[in-house]
Formats: structure tokens, sequence, C-alpha cells
């Protein structure tokens, strides 16, 4: 009996998968490319403060923001099995890359943040304007990490942002 789950003794090595979720490459010893690939990260801490609020506020704007940022990602799954475009690199990551459902995860994020400050909370509009001008440099340093560690094209990410973007818009109108 072996003491590991997978027996390697016939000599021949398993093939494995690796689970992606927040797998980036970057070259070593590119620090720039490092920060980006940190970066990369910011959907899913997005995710984790937007569910954070809803359990501690329980306000339904926060409901409606991961709502929409859900359908928004089910809406990029089904557009990339449409399109079926591959990565640059295909080896940099699995699925399609058209279009880059990190962009359109910002590219909503972003446009949603903006006009729900812009219409529908009261703050000084100082705090308001750091806010939104925070929202899209964290979006603008996301879209710019998906080019220059090689997992999309130029393209790929300006369609994802136009997506997220026009999701973002019809969520706000909609709710």
């Amino acid at each position: 009996m072996h003491d590991t789950l997978v027996d390697i003794s016939a000599g021949q090595a398993p093939r494995l998968k690796s689970f992606s979720l927040t797998h980036f490459q970057y070259q070593d010893g590119d620090h720039f490319g490092m920060l980006l690939a940190l970066i990369s990260l910011a959907p899913i801490f997005l995710i984790v403060s937007e569910t954070s609020i809803i359990l501690s506020r329980r306000e339904m704007a926060g409901v409606l923001l991961l709502l929409g940022q859900l359908l928004n990602e089910l809406f990029n799954l089904i557009i990339k099995l449409i399109i079926r475009e591959p990565r640059p690199h295909e080896h940099l990551g699995d699925g399609y890359g058209m279009p880059s459902s990190h962009a359109q995860f910002m590219g909503f994020f972003v446009v949603y943040v903006v006009v729900y400050l812009e219409t529908r909370v009261v703050m000084h509009q100082v705090h308001r304007r750091v806010v939104q001008a925070g929202s899209l440099v964290l979006g603008g340093l996301v879209l710019i990490s998906r080019v220059y560690l090689g997992y999309h094209t130029v393209r790929q990410v300006l369609a994802g942002t136009i997506v997220g973007a026009g999701a973002g818009a019809v969520c706000q109108v909609i709710y």
C-alpha cells in the first residue's frame, strides 16, 4: 500500500490538471509582471468583498451587484463557447480567450460602481470622485495585466471591457 493518493511506481507520472483559479505566470525577475499578476487577482477579491458586504450589511445594493457580476460571468462563458477563439498563448490558461473574463468583470464593476455612486449615493463630491477614480485605475490595471502577461490580446480585452461595461449599464437601468 502506498502513502500517496497517486501511484507513480509504474514509472509514469499521472496527468495532473492545475486548478488555475489563482495561477498566474510572469517572467522571472519581472517585478512589474509580478505586480500585474497580483492585480489580476482583483476580481476574486472583489467577489469576496461583495459577499462580505452582503453578509454584514444585508443591503439590496450589494446583492444586486453580486447577482449582476455572476450573471455577467455566465454571459462571458456563453460568449466564449460561441466564439471559441483561443488565447494568444494557449499554455497560459484553460479555455477560450474571447472575450477576456477579467476585462468583462472589471468593465461591469467599474460602470456599475461609477453609475451607482453618481445616481444613488449621497456623499461628498471629493470622496465620490476618489472612489470612482480608484475603480477606474484598478480596472485599467487589470486590463493591462491581461495583455502584458500574455493571457489575452488587446482585441480580447477590449471586447470583454465593452461587453462588461454594457452589462453593468444595463443592470443599473434595470435596478
